[in-house]
């Protein structure tokens, strides 16, 4: 399962990258990712809160690739807490055009194709993530990696909570509902 927290960013990142190593996060990576987003023509996965990713990140010079399915978002928390079922493989770097491939020819379309800088931070259990994608702006994402961490991230998630607004949304969603609004001007 994974759970996380999504906030808009509302000061300079540098500040905020400052407050999380107070925190106890150290810097591991900045990554370039690009993710691709399949569906079926009905958008079957996107109607139903599902997503399937096909994600190329570059790190500190290294490439990886990963297919991630990501399953509905469970009902009722609180916080703005995002619990989904999160299932997800490694794909060799050299075989992403294959995985895309595979992906078309079992019926899936790459619907969108998303751009994010990260910067990585980590803390035992925790994953911090500041995340600039253009054109809406810097976010932080915190995501639980092991459950003993949990009292931890429930603090984090409340102090962070009163500087920054909470977003319950997913980039994919911020993203689209972007585009629309853009085509209505």
């Amino acid at each position: 399962m994974e759970k996380e927290v999504k906030f808009k960013v509302i000061m300079d990142p540098k500040v905020l990258e400052e407050e999380l190593s107070r925190d106890g996060f150290a810097r591991i990576a900045t990554c370039l990712e690009e993710d691709l987003y399949f569906d079926t023509a009905g958008r079957r996965l996107s109607s139903s809160d599902q997503a399937l990713r096909l994600r190329r990140r570059k790190c500190n010079g290294v490439v990886s690739v990963r297919l991630t399915y990501k399953g509905p978002r469970l009902k009722g928390i609180e916080g703005g807490v995002k619990i989904r079922e999160e299932v997800e493989l490694e794909v060799k770097p050299e075989e992403h055009a294959q995985a895309v491939s595979l992906l078309r020819s079992l019926g899936f379309n790459d619907e969108w194709r998303l751009f994010k800088k990260r910067v990585l931070m980590v803390k035992k259990g925790l994953e911090a993530s500041i995340d600039y994608f253009e054109p809406l702006g810097v976010f932080l994402e915190i995501e639980v990696k092991d459950e003993d961490a949990m009292m931890e991230f429930e603090r984090l998630v409340e102090k962070y909570s009163k500087t920054f607004p909470v977003i319950g949304e997913t980039y994919l969603e911020m993203y689209v509902k972007h585009l629309e609004n853009k085509e209505r001007v």
